[in-house]
């Protein structure tokens, strides 16, 4: 299949793709990336779509340790999968370390439209990969979380 083929009256834009965790390509990765939870050191790639369109995009995070994560929401229903390492993770617009599960690989979570969540890594990082339609974002619960609002 070709980048971009018509079947019927619908364009269809995935290729075909079949990596490992390993073939990431995370030099690729963006900081800030808008679907994001936009912490220093946090690499995020888009394996399929760019989050931007109403399509589907799979979005993986590589989240170092000790890495804290504050309460955000995202505008699309998304279902994540945690692919390697130890991902804590909880809802609510306050965090609260007590609500944090921890999520080793092969756990499914999900991230309601509109709901806010947190999360954390502790001694060990973990990568982690959510599927949605777009479009994404990231709105923080507290703007001062939000690097966007830096200057």
């Amino acid at each position: 299949m070709t980048a971009v083929e018509r079947t019927g009256t619908q364009e269809r834009k995935m290729v075909q793709q079949c990596i490992t965790v390993d073939e990431i390509p995370w030099s690729e990765s963006v900081g800030n990336q808008p679907g994001s939870g936009m912490r220093p050191g946090l690499e995020t790639v888009f394996l399929t779509g760019d989050g931007k369109q109403k399509e589907l995009y799979s979005l993986v995070f590589k989240i170092p340790p000790n890495t804290v994560i504050p309460p955000h929401s995202h505008p699309d229903d998304r279902s994540c999968f945690v692919l390697s390492g130890l991902w804590y993770f909880a809802y609510g617009t306050v965090r609260d370390e007590t609500k944090l599960k921890a999520l080793p690989p092969g756990s499914n979570y999900t991230e309601p439209a509109g709901v806010a969540h947190f999360a954390c890594t502790k001694e060990l990082g973990a990568i982690v990969e959510c599927t949605a339609v777009g479009p994404t974002g990231t709105t923080f619960v507290n703007p001062a979380d939000d690097p966007r609002n830096k200057k």
